[in-house]
């Protein structure tokens, strides 16, 4: 469970022009940036002691929080994948882990010097949605008896369409959840078969069919280019194939290849 201050980001459209400068002004390799702060700053050196202080110095006046949950688990490993997580054919894991989380939150809600407000919460994997509807359920409900959950939160959760259930779905939108984000990557079923990723475009579109009828506000694809037997042209198609789900938004990120998944 990692914690911080939220910031309210605007989310305004650009034209086509603008894109293209950007791309020339900043395209090229950079280091990954997934988290605040960024992974090599999660060291020993960062003590329990020192990290109850700065719990302790979030105030009220600094905004809401954010808050983001890692679920650590997969029942399948994708080869193009770098993030911190395990292939799981048993519920004991799991189950320990939520029990752990749960605890967890206690303990950094007792350890601030005041109750909190949260306005934004984000499941991230790993695949959330390994979690069973009961503990996805149980989760959000601890977060809401320790915190108070701004009416205008944004809770999101990323997402396997591959293992998602309808009960599943129903047990987050209880919860609060109104945001998703769809693991994708591509639609050609060669490109699938190459990162062990096989995922047909009609389980994607059930996907997004239970969540927004489930009240889903925002729905995310993540999209990758550069995969292994991946061309301009199939990519392009996925693109159009993703478009036509109706998605709120598309998120497209280089492949970085990763030996030691394969």
């Amino acid at each position: 469970m990692a914690v911080a201050t939220a910031q309210t980001v605007q989310e305004d459209k650009i034209s086509a022009d603008s894109i293209d400068r950007l791309i020339a002004a900043y395209g090229g390799r950079a280091p990954r940036y997934t988290s605040y702060p960024t992974a090599i700053q999660f060291t020993p050196a960062i003590t329990a002691r020192q990290y109850g202080a700065w719990l302790k110095g979030l105030k009220k006046e600094s905004g809401p929080l954010s808050v983001y949950l890692h679920i650590p688990f997969c029942d399948r490993m994708c080869w193009y994948c770098g993030c911190n997580t395990a292939v799981v054919n048993r519920r004991g894991p799991i189950e320990d882990y939520v029990a752990r989380l749960l605890g967890e939150i206690d303990l950094v809600a007792a350890t601030l010097s005041e109750r909190l407000a949260i306005g934004a919460i984000h499941f991230g994997g790993g695949t959330p949605n390994m979690l069973a509807p009961g503990e996805i359920g149980a989760i959000l409900a601890r977060l809401a008896e320790r915190f108070d959950i701004t009416p205008e939160a944004e809770i999101a959760a990323e997402i396997d369409p591959c293992t998602l259930t309808e009960q599943w779905v129903e047990a987050a939108a209880a919860g609060g959840m109104n945001r998703a984000s769809l693991g994708v990557q591509d639609f050609d079923p060669e490109v699938q078969k190459a990162i062990n990723r096989i995922q047909p475009y009609e389980t994607t579109a059930r996907a997004v069919q239970l969540l927004r009828a489930a009240g889903a506000q925002s729905i995310n694809m993540d999209l990758i280019y550069g995969l292994p037997r991946q061309t301009l042209e199939g990519l392009e198609k996925t693109i159009d194939m993703a478009l036509a789900l109706g998605p709120d938004r598309l998120s497209l990120f280089g492949y970085a290849h990763v030996p030691w998944m394969s």
